[in-house]
C-alpha cells in the first residue's frame, strides 16, 4: 500500500503511521510518530504509472472494472499468485491508497469466480470516498501524447486509419 501510495503522492514516498498521537489523561501528547518523507521518482514518472494503472479499471477488460468510484479516478492493480492460492488488488485515488488480500493462512486454492480482495477493496474504497468531492489525476506538464497506428505500433500518419493516442 505504501508503494501505491508513493505514486499517488506524485512520487513522494509517506512512510505510514499507525497513529497519528497518544494523549496522557489531561490530553497532554505524550508521543507522537514521525514519517519520513522521501522523494522515490519524478511526479512524470508516478503520472505515467497511474495512467497505466486507470486502465485496468476503466479500459474495455480491464481486470478491475468494478472498482470505479463516481467522480474519482481510480488506478488499481490485480494479482493472483500460482495455482489461485491468493488474490490480491492493490490501489489509490487522490485520496486513498489500499492493499488487500485474499487467501489462507495455510495456503488452499482459492475457488471463487473473479477476485474476492478486489470487491473488498471495492467496498471499502465506495464508502470512504462517498462524502469526498471529485478528483481527477492531472498530467503533469512534461507529459504529451501523440496519435499510435495500431498495426505498426508506431507514431500514426495520414495512411494508417485505425489509431489511439499514447
Amino acid at each position: 500500500a505504501a508503494a501505491y501510495a508513493s505514486i499517488a503522492n506524485n512520487g513522494t514516498y509517506i512512510e505510514p503511521i499507525f497513529y497519528t498521537k497518544v494523549e496522557d489523561s489531561d490530553g497532554k501528547v505524550v508521543l507522537e510518530p514521525t514519517q519520513k518523507i522521501e522523494r522515490v521518482c519524478s511526479e512524470d514518472t508516478a503520472y505515467m504509472v497511474k495512467d497505466l494503472l486507470t486502465s485496468v479499471v476503466y479500459d474495455s477488460g480491464g481486470t478491475a472494472s468494478y472498482c470505479k468510484i463516481k467522480g474519482m479516478d481510480v488506478a488499481a492493480k490485480t494479482g493472483t499468485t500460482n495455482d489461485d492460492k491468493d488474490r490480491w488488488l492493490c490501489g489509490f485515488t487522490n485520496y486513498y491508497a489500499a492493499a488487500t488480500w485474499f487467501g489462507f493462512d495455510v495456503q488452499e486454492t482459492v475457488e471463487t469466480s473473479g477476485n474476492p480482495a478486489g470487491k473488498i477493496w471495492a467496498g471499502v474504497m465506495d464508502v470512504i470516498h462517498k462524502d469526498l468531492p471529485n478528483s481527477k489525476f492531472e498530467k503533469t506538464a512534461n507529459i504529451v501524447s501523440t496519435k499510435v497506428c495500431r498495426v505498426s505500433g508506431r507514431r500514426a500518419t495520414d495512411k494508417c486509419t485505425d489509431t489511439y493516442y499514447e
